[in-house]
């Protein structure tokens, strides 16, 4: 399942120190290809699909003094399967961000704590339905006018409507790093390591009832779906083209490597090419 987008929260939070209050609404549009959409380990469980998003996104940086601000902030998303239309879905959500940089100077560290909830519907798979809540810390440091780095902490609760299996508490470690290669062009690379919860879907099998937390029959996929202890491994590349002070080009691929107890694992990856305008 993926979770809150948090390049939301990479464009517009660990700026460095801000001048003055800002206002900022951004559209994205976003395709995708996902190579094992259903989170399987069997090759005959797995399935493949492409993803067509849209995201809203408003946020509001509120000067608290000359080197600590907080950002305030929400999302709409709209995400629409090609071929397994049951994982379709809408997202709402709000949160907010206190950054602090002790010493104000562009190459000082900053610090970082931050709150999201979300809100998740599915338009045919009920059993998805249900509500996350997010906490966060980093620290980050601007090491030259064109590299970046930051990196953290973060704790992932989520509560489904009706039943257990997509029911998790997750907690991680992340980093990331942006360099300028040119006034037009960032490359950036994530990394986080989870640990927790994750959601597997198979055929029925002993091998998985002997290690499950909970289990539940999943329509969308047509096969079981098994909520179990895990560590995942999730790592990002990627670059962004500005095309003009407005609007940005952004292509990358997420490769994610879960393995859990029992011995199961499964990986795959997720291609992505998406547009963003900002109106401020």
């Amino acid at each position: 399942m993926r979770h809150f987008r948090h390049y939301f929260f990479l464009t517009i939070l660990v700026t460095g120190t801000a001048l003055a209050d800002i206002t900022r609404l951004d559209v994205e549009l976003s395709a995708r290809h996902d190579n094992n959409v259903s989170g399987a380990e069997s090759d005959r469980d797995i399935m493949t699909d492409n993803i067509l998003a849209l995201d809203v996104r408003a946020a509001r940086s509120l000067m608290l003094s000359t080197n600590s601000d907080l950002l305030l902030r929400v999302m709409g998303n709209l995400t629409q399967f090609q071929h397994i239309d049951d994982l379709s879905h809408v997202d709402v959500g709000a949160g907010a961000s206190y950054r602090i940089q002790p010493v104000k100077a562009y190459t000082a560290p900053w610090f970082e704590v931050g709150i999201g909830l979300l809100r998740q519907n599915y338009l045919g798979s009920d059993i998805r339905d249900g509500n996350v809540l997010m906490l966060d810390a980093s620290i980050g440091k601007r090491f030259t006018d064109k590299l970046r780095v930051s990196g953290g902490l973060g704790w992932e609760r989520r509560t489904a409507d009706d039943n257990e299996v997509f029911d998790w508490n997750r907690s991680k470690l992340f980093a990331a790093a942006d360099f300028r290669f040119s006034p037009d062009i960032t490359l950036y690379t994530r990394y986080s390591r989870a640990y927790g919860d994750q959601v597997f879907t198979a055929s029925p099998a002993p091998a998985f009832l002997r290690v499950a937390k909970a289990i539940i029959y999943d329509p969308a996929s047509g096969l079981n779906a098994y909520r179990l202890n895990a560590i995942g491994n999730v790592f990002e590349f990627g670059s962004s083209y500005s095309l003009n002070p407005k609007s940005t080009l952004d292509v990358g691929v997420r490769y994610f490597q879960i393995e859990a107890s029992g011995d199961h694992a499964y990986d795959g990856a997720d291609f992505r090419m998406s547009w963003l305008y900002r109106f401020q």
